[in-house]
């Protein structure tokens, strides 16, 4: 019996020293495990708190819309003292995953700061309303027959810049995505850019031309920040343009560092998402 008895006496003392250790250890595995919660539970709460805080795009499909200074005021749905107005189709950035009892919190900035406001989700949309647009592309279409319009498919860009006469009395229309609106400028009263447009034609620059739109007002909403083009994967402003070649061209350098001769056109009539605007 005595040679078994010590056979089992070094398993004995071999879990002895086991349990001792994992004694001896137990204080940092639960303060290592009560690290590891609140890291998580911390992590849980900014991500609640960025969704919170998400600032997302909407559009105002009402006639017009109010943000106030209070909930009570915004759901109310007219004009609130503190308030700021926003017109047809202007964007609001609204804060927080969803509205809660009819409203959305926002906010705007000026020279003090942030000012938190709220804005009611019934006059928003996710997409704006084109209606007007599509009535106005129609409306262009039964006054600017194809008798009238410069054949772009099948003139060259040299037949804009040399033969500009050729022309005369003849308009373009076309209607097209803002993402490709490049070179813009609001110097003075007049709104530049350049745009390829679709003459007969292999690459992108020799396709390009200048368009000028003179109109204060307009120019004005531009630089205050009241009238902007957004262009992304769920949604881009598309503008509608009406203009006549002026026989100017202008010259532009490419990314390589070329430089290209572009007509030049003047804007009689440009229509967007926040209406129809006329040239001077």
């Amino acid at each position: 019996m005595s040679p078994r008895r010590s056979r089992l006496v070094p398993a004995v003392v071999a879990l002895s020293l086991v349990g001792g250790q994992a004694a001896c250890n137990l204080p940092a595995l639960l303060e290592r495990n009560a690290a590891d919660r609140k890291m998580t539970e911390d992590a849980r709460r900014r991500g609640e708190a960025a969704q919170a805080n998400a600032r997302v795009d909407r559009y105002v499909i009402a006639d017009e819309v109010w943000l106030c200074p209070t909930a009570e005021a915004a759901r109310a749905g007219g004009p609130c003292a503190g308030g700021h107005h926003v017109l047809h189709n202007r964007d609001v950035t609204v804060i927080g995953q969803a509205a809660t009892d009819g409203v959305w919190r926002t906010e705007i900035w000026d020279a003090q700061g942030a000012h938190p406001l709220f804005v009611a989700d019934a006059a928003l949309g996710e997409l704006p309303e084109l209606t007007a647009l599509d009535q106005l592309a129609a409306d262009l279409d039964r006054r600017y027959p194809d008798a009238r319009r410069i054949p772009v498919a099948t003139v060259t860009l040299a037949n804009l810049i040399e033969a500009p006469r050729s022309f005369k009395g003849r308009y373009l229309v076309l209607r097209q995505p803002s993402g490709s609106m490049t070179n813009k400028d609001f110097t003075g009263d007049r709104f530049v850019f350049t745009i390829p447009i679709a003459v007969s034609s292999t690459s992108r620059w020799s396709a390009l031309a200048q368009f000028e739109l003179t109109n204060r007002a307009l120019v004005a909403d531009f630089k205050a920040g009241d009238r902007s083009y957004r262009c992304g994967a769920s949604y881009c402003d598309e503008f509608l343009i009406v203009a006549t070649l002026t026989g100017r061209t202008v010259e532009r350098l490419d990314d390589l560092g070329h430089v290209h001769r572009l007509p030049v056109f003047e804007i009689k009539e440009l229509g967007d998402r926040f209406g129809a605007t006329r040239g001077r």
